[in-house]
């Protein structure tokens, strides 16, 4: 869970969430980068850019579920699911 209080400008957070795999009822987990573009602290929200598109802002309960760390490590188009130490 990411605190507004503890990240900083051009930080990279991780959001993950389930989604459906085209028009069927399979569904599969997905994880995107996030980085903190700027923050507001008195107003409680973060201007975040999520994978690489134009930043919007997020609020306090959307910003709390993303992650500090990596679920998955990408490895040359081969997935791994590893714990990844980052450093906050």
């Amino acid at each position: 869970m990411a605190l507004i209080t503890k990240v900083k400008v051009g930080q990279k957070l991780y959001d993950r969430h389930s989604y459906r795999q085209g028009n069927t009822t399979i569904r599969a987990e997905g994880e995107w980068q996030v980085m903190v573009v700027e923050i507001e602290i008195e107003k409680d929200r973060v201007l975040c850019s999520w994978n690489g598109n134009k930043p919007t802002w997020y609020y306090y309960s959307e910003f709390k579920k993303l992650k500090y760390k990596p679920k998955y490590r990408y490895n040359g188009g081969n997935v791994e699911k590893e714990e990844i130490l980052v450093e906050i």
